[in-house]
């Protein structure tokens, strides 16, 4: 991983720990086995992020003369990782426009508020900060709760919602009926998700940048496995063009033969968590200065119970110790589900909006004992939000 090494002498004396990359530096960092310096570690960063986004381009270029310019969307989280994406994609951009050439793309930055009970301040202080670093770029938020009436969704097959409720109290209520705390957690990711894919539809834009690092797609890698939901994983963790089902009662307006269709892609899909870490104290100024205090439980501080833990906080602590001592082996869960075929089917599951694996999930059933005794809707369902919703 990254560790920070003792600089050499300042004066003209011979490099006593000469940069791997350039030869001509002092070596302040050790990346992946090799003492680097500064500026080949944030320039290493760098390269990997735009060399993903260049691949993109390739595969969202139009034909000649139409639409030069991609737009992009960018689900900001506030967090490391797509703080980061943020910050190279604006470089990227500012470095095209300070040779004279046109912006290789325009990003819809959007933030999904996910305090349903009233307005976040800490959220806008924190946005403020962002406005004041990137005055170039336009952030915007949207409330969780625009992801009621989504047609990617199939209402039916989640708790009734109660129409005499505000929106913000339907949702409230909606999250207090799922039976535990991994359900919860699960069905926020899911409905981030739908609200950033349909926003991306809507505005026409050409894809949905995540900022999902190798360690973070290793932890959604374990995380949707243990939760049944396995079949997926070529369709969450993997990039490329992600097809969205429309559940609305009357779709006749989306003939079968044209569904639609978005690519989701994650840049820094190369990038191991503590490289990114190491990256927001490099920048000038650092990044560290307007990313939010990270919550408790992402610290990965011992515990004395995990009773109260989603599936995913779990995976996130087991992750925080192997990242470190075993690199590897978190770079190989991403690479294998990688070589997975995504494979396509008619029905896809209701709240997830992945592919159904009948066989597999009756398969998976018979080995846990369930015997699943069918509740109305529960067929448009996959076994993982199947049981998030219903337990």
């Amino acid at each position: 991983m990254v560790t920070k090494i003792e600089a050499g002498s300042q004066d003209s004396q011979p490099l006593q720990r000469p940069c791997k990359k350039c030869n001509n530096q002092e070596a302040t960092l050790t990346s992946r086995t090799e003492p680097v310096c500064k500026d080949c570690f944030t320039q290493y960063i760098y390269l990997k992020c735009v060399r993903h986004i260049g691949l993109l381009g390739k595969e969202t270029q139009g034909p000649y003369g139409s639409q030069p310019t991609r737009r992009y969307l960018l689900g900001l989280s506030l967090g490391t990782s797509s703080t980061i994406l943020l910050h190279i994609l604006n470089s990227y951009v500012e470095a095209a426009l300070s040779k004279g050439r046109k912006s290789p793309l325009d990003l819809d930055i959007i933030v999904v508020d996910t305090s349903v009970s009233e307005q976040d301040e800490a959220l806008q202080a924190t946005l403020d900060a962002y406005r004041q670093r990137y005055p170039r770029l336009t952030f915007e938020v949207l409330p969780l709760t625009s992801v009621l009436g989504i047609s990617s969704i199939d209402w039916t097959a989640l708790p009734s919602l109660k129409q005499d409720q505000s929106p913000a109290q339907q949702l409230a209520d909606l999250f207090e009926r799922l039976p535990s705390t991994t359900s919860r957690a699960d069905i926020l990711r899911l409905f981030i998700r739908h609200i950033l894919i349909h926003t991306a539809l809507s505005r026409s834009c050409q894809a949905v940048l995540l900022g999902h690092s190798t360690t973070a797609l290793a932890e959604l890698t374990l995380a949707e496995t243990a939760k049944g939901r396995g079949f997926s994983l070529p369709w969450q963790i993997n990039d490329g063009v992600l097809p969205i089902e429309d559940f609305s009662p009357d779709p006749d307006n989306a003939p079968a033969d044209k569904k639609r269709t978005i690519r989701v892609h994650h840049p820094l899909r190369e990038l191991f968590r503590q490289e990114l870490v190491t990256y927001t104290t490099l920048t000038e100024p650092p990044l560290t200065d307007i990313i939010p205090a990270e919550d408790v439980v992402n610290k990965a501080s011992p515990v004395v119970s995990h009773r109260d833990l989603s599936i995913e906080e779990v995976v996130l602590r087991y992750f925080a110790d192997v990242e470190v001592n075993y690199p590897s082996i978190v770079a190989n869960v991403v690479k294998t589900t990688a070589k997975l075929d995504r494979l396509d089917a008619e029905e896809r599951c209701g709240v997830c909006g992945m592919t159904l694996d009948e066989l597999g999930d009756e398969r998976w059933k018979g080995e846990i004992g369930d015997s699943g005794g069918g509740e109305e809707g529960a067929g448009s369902l996959c076994y993982g939000c199947e049981r998030s919703v219903r337990g």
